[in-house]
């Protein structure tokens, strides 16, 4: 495999984010429970105005977001 092959292959794994489709799903064993608290130490991203931050994570196929913490800033709370 060439260098630009290998390059293209690791920089296209994240370019469609969480929501990317995963071919391969294993079979399902069970229930998994995420209890989304707070955010710690975020960077500041906006100088101006808060930020508005959100959660996100996939497991597989499935998909998931927080509501937005609006004005949540560097310390959101769910």
């Amino acid at each position: 495999m060439s260098s630009k092959t290998a390059k293209a292959a690791l920089s296209g794994a994240h370019t469609a984010g969480i929501y990317a489709d995963m071919t391969v799903d294993g079979p399902e064993i069970g229930t998994l429970v995420v209890i989304v608290d707070r955010g710690k130490n975020l960077p500041n991203r906006k100088a101006m105005s808060k930020q508005n931050p959100y959660c996100a994570a996939r497991l597989g196929k499935e998909a998931k977001k927080t509501e937005t913490d609006k004005r949540g800033g560097q310390t959101p709370r769910w």
